[in-house]
C-alpha cells in the first residue's frame, strides 16, 4: 500500500513534466495485427531504444549512436506509405493496464525525453502499434496473451519465411512460436551493434524474390529495415521481443528472466550464460542457417 501511495504521489507531482507531450493517434495491438495481416502490410516498430537514437540522446546498449542510424530512423518516422504501418508504443499515451514497472519507466521517459522526441512525431498521423510483441510481461491482465500470440503466429501460416536476427536470438527455438511455417531460413548478424553490416545485408536481402516474407528480431537495424525492404514491394515484419514474451508466457513469468540459450536485453544484465546450444538436439535450427553477416 506504501508502494502504491508513494507511485501515486510521483506521478501525480511529475505531471507537469509530461503535461504538454501530445496524445498521438495510436492503433491497437489487434488492429495493428489485423492490418498486418488482412492487407499484407509491414512493420517498423519503434520504442524507447529507437527514440533514444533517433533524438540523439545517447548509445543504447546494443547499438552505438551515429549519425547515420539517426538519421535512417527520421526517415522510417516520416515515411507515409499504404503499405507501410510505422508503429509507436501505445504507453506513449497512456500506461493504464501495464505493470508497476512499465507504467513508471514509461512516465519517467516521457519526462526526459518526451519534449524532444515530439519534434519528431505527428499527432495527425494514424500510427500503428509497436507493442504488438511485447504485450505479456508488462501487462496486468495475462489472460488475453494467449489469444494475441495465436492471432500473431496466423501472420506465417503456411509460408516460407527468412528470419534476420541476432546471432543469439534464435526466434522459435525450443518453443511451437514458428511451428505453423512452411519452412524457415535464417540470416545471422551480431547481437550489437548491428547497423554496422545495414549496408551488406539490405544488399544480401534484395538478392532474394519479392515474394519472401522476411521476419526481423534486430533492434533498431530491424526498424530501418523493415521500412526501407517495404518501399522495395517486400513484406517485412519487425517481431521484436515476440519470441521471449512468447517463451515468458509458457513459462508463467512474471519478471523478465533469462531463457536458456538467448540473448535479450529485455533481462539486463541477467541474460542467459549458456549461450551454447547442442548441435543434435537443435539441428533443424542449425540446418535453417543460410547466412552469418559480421
Amino acid at each position: 500500500m506504501k508502494k502504491q501511495l508513494l507511485d501515486i504521489y510521483w506521478i501525480i507531482r511529475t505531471w507537469p513534466m509530461r503535461w504538454h507531450f501530445p496524445k498521438y493517434k495510436i492503433a491497437s495491438i489487434e488492429e495493428t495485427i489485423d492490418d498486418i495481416i488482412q492487407n499484407k502490410k509491414s512493420i517498423s516498430r519503434l520504442g524507447d531504444a529507437d527514440f533514444l537514437l533517433l533524438t540523439g540522446a545517447r548509445d543504447v546498449s546494443y547499438q552505438e549512436l551515429s549519425p547515420e542510424i539517426s538519421g535512417k530512423l527520421k526517415e522510417v518516422v516520416d515515411t507515409r506509405h499504404e503499405r507501410i504501418i510505422i508503429g509507436l508504443p501505445n504507453t506513449i499515451n497512456s500506461t493504464k493496464g501495464c505493470n508497476r514497472n512499465a507504467r513508471i519507466h514509461w512516465k519517467l521517459f516521457i519526462n526526459t525525453h518526451g519534449k524532444e522526441l515530439s519534434k519528431y512525431l505527428d499527432p495527425a498521423y494514424r500510427y500503428g502499434n509497436s507493442n504488438i510483441t511485447r504485450f505479456y510481461i508488462d501487462g496486468k491482465n495475462k489472460k488475453k496473451a494467449s489469444r494475441l500470440f495465436d492471432k500473431f503466429k496466423t501472420i506465417w501460416e503456411g509460408k516460407h519465411i527468412v528470419i534476420i536476427e541476432g546471432e543469439y536470438s534464435r526466434l522459435g527455438v525450443g518453443n511451437d512460436l514458428l511451428e505453423n511455417t512452411q519452412s524457415i531460413k535464417r540470416i545471422l548478424a551480431p547481437h550489437k551493434n548491428a547497423f554496422r553490416i545495414y549496408e551488406r545485408l539490405k544488399k544480401t536481402l534484395l538478392e532474394f524474390p519479392k515474394d519472401t516474407l522476411f521476419i526481423f528480431a534486430l533492434g533498431p537495424t530491424a526498424t530501418i529495415l523493415c521500412c526501407e525492404l517495404a518501399l522495395e514491394g517486400y513484406w517485412a515484419i519487425d517481431v521484436g521481443n515476440i519470441d521471449i514474451e512468447y517463451m515468458w508466457m509458457q513459462m508463467g513469468a512474471t519478471e523478465k528472466v533469462p531463457v536458456h540459450g538467448r540473448f535479450s536485453v529485455e533481462t539486463g544484465n541477467k541474460w542467459s550464460e549458456d549461450l551454447v546450444l547442442d548441435p543434435v538436439i537443435y539441428r533443424d535450427y542449425f540446418d535453417s542457417i543460410i547466412k552469418k553477416i559480421e
